[in-house]
């Protein structure tokens, strides 16, 4: 049976009539105002009042807009519990600073400090990791040169000539820029200066507490800058903001042909990473898995042709770590046979051990290269370049990765942002190839 939309639907009875999931249930409580967290079952008893005429508006009702309104409870995890204790705690500083001050009794201040001071650092550190400072904020909306309350910007969300960006953090409203993922904020127009991408490189542990590996990945702000030199982070988010900041920067000229697009501000920490063709593992594959489902990248069918070049590339790269292994594997048994009785440091040959272990890998590596041939665990995705850096690319709505061409499938001019590009992925190796356009 097929499912009509649901506004088309008059009756809970037939509503109830149709298959619906979790998420469905949260996307048509969101569109529609309607209080969105929770289990199914209590989702469920939320529309079924929506039908009798009842709405039951999310828990932090600040916004009537829809995504300013799914921000602050979205992010605002234990928002009531950590603006209490920071409450609290900030009164008992507040008595025993003043109580000290005026040459009380100590039981006056020491009690109210020893209990207040831990309390706040806490409520401050829970507040920073749930995103809760932010979402107090958003109360009273951070703002440029010009301040807006939270009914102006809020107003001007839900006009209809408002737009929101693919990226669905930053809307484009008539008279302001609207962030609503670093806190909600609203600069107007003629207040701009600039606009800058600031890149920012962190670390993040993979598995278990003790675990010694991490993965890589960077956060984009969009900061504007005003003409009285006021800085605002309209965005902030792990997706590259090149394609996002050109878009708002066009905008923003139609308001102000004054303001300025700056260079990217990379991170300073950041190691230097050379161009790689082959990108690997399940992080890069979990983001361009994310990708797909946001819809900015989607499967094609590419040229036989290019295909087997794809192929070739892998099971050439296979063959030619064999014999390297066998070398290097043979180098280092000679040499721990010649010096092992003769220095009895075992420390000193510490680093040939792995190398006795690298053709064991080659041929593994080689096996597992035609298993995945066999199973044509090969899939390719269209999508477009969001910028470039130095040596490699960045592609829209991929997450903290970049990508190189393989040298056999490079196009003849250099990519420009916008471009159509094909993402080839072997396995969990990803890499770039020229467009069907191209071809």
């Amino acid at each position: 049976m097929k499912r009509p939309e649901f506004d088309s639907i008059k009756t809970y009875a037939e509503f109830k009539k149709y298959k619906w999931t979790w998420n469905d249930l949260v996307s048509i409580c969101k569109e529609h105002g309607l209080k969105y967290q929770g289990t199914e079952e209590k989702l469920l008893k939320v529309i079924e009042a929506y039908f009798n005429g009842v709405k039951i508006p999310p828990k932090r009702n600040w916004y009537s807009n829809v995504v300013l309104n799914s921000y602050v409870n979205d992010n605002g995890v234990t928002l009531l519990f950590d603006f209490v204790a920071l409450l609290v705690s900030a009164v008992l500083l507040a008595t025993g600073i003043i109580n000290m001050i005026m040459g009380k009794d100590e039981l006056t201040y020491v009690l109210p400090l020893a209990f207040g001071a831990p309390v706040f650092v806490l409520a401050l550190v829970w507040s920073y990791c749930g995103r809760d400072i932010d979402v107090i904020k958003s109360y009273f909306p951070a703002c440029g040169d010009k301040r807006f309350t939270r009914a102006q910007v809020d107003e001007q969300a839900n006009l209809k000539e408002s737009k929101l960006l693919d990226y669905g953090d930053i809307i484009l409203a008539p008279d302001m820029l609207i962030g609503t993922s670093a806190g909600v904020t609203a600069v107007a127009y003629e207040d701009i200066a600039s606009l800058q991408v600031k890149q920012t490189w962190h670390t993040e542990r993979i598995g278990p507490r003790y675990s010694t590996r991490y993965r890589e990945y960077y956060t984009y702000k969009i900061i504007v800058r005003t003409n009285k030199g006021k800085s605002v982070a309209i965005s902030r988010s792990e997706t590259d903001a090149c394609y996002a900041v050109k878009a708002v920067h066009e905008h923003c000229l139609t308001h102000n042909p004054d303001v300025k697009l700056l260079g990217m501000k990379k991170s300073s920490l950041a190691p230097d990473k050379s161009s790689k063709q082959v990108v690997s593992g399940k992080g890069v594959r979990s983001s361009v898995n994310k990708a797909v489902s946001d819809q900015f990248l989607t499967s094609v069918t590419v040229p036989e042709d290019m295909k087997k070049k794809l192929i070739w590339h892998h099971l050439k790269t296979a063959l030619i770590i064999i014999p390297v292994a066998l070398f290097v594997g043979a180098a280092a048994a000679f040499l721990l046979y010649m010096f092992l009785g003769r220095v009895h440091n075992l420390r000193i040959f510490s680093p040939l051990i792995p190398a006795l272990f690298f053709p064991v890998y080659a041929v593994y590596n080689l096996i597992s290269t035609l298993i995945t041939i066999g199973k044509d665990d090969v899939e390719f995705y269209s999508g477009e370049i969001a910028g470039k850096y130095d040596l490699d690319y960045a592609v829209k709505g991929v997450n903290g990765y970049r990508f190189g061409y393989l040298k056999s499938l490079k196009p003849d001019t250099e990519p420009k942002e916008g471009d159509k590009v094909i993402i080839a992925r072997f396995k969990e190796d990803f890499s770039l190839m020229k467009s069907l356009l191209q071809s």
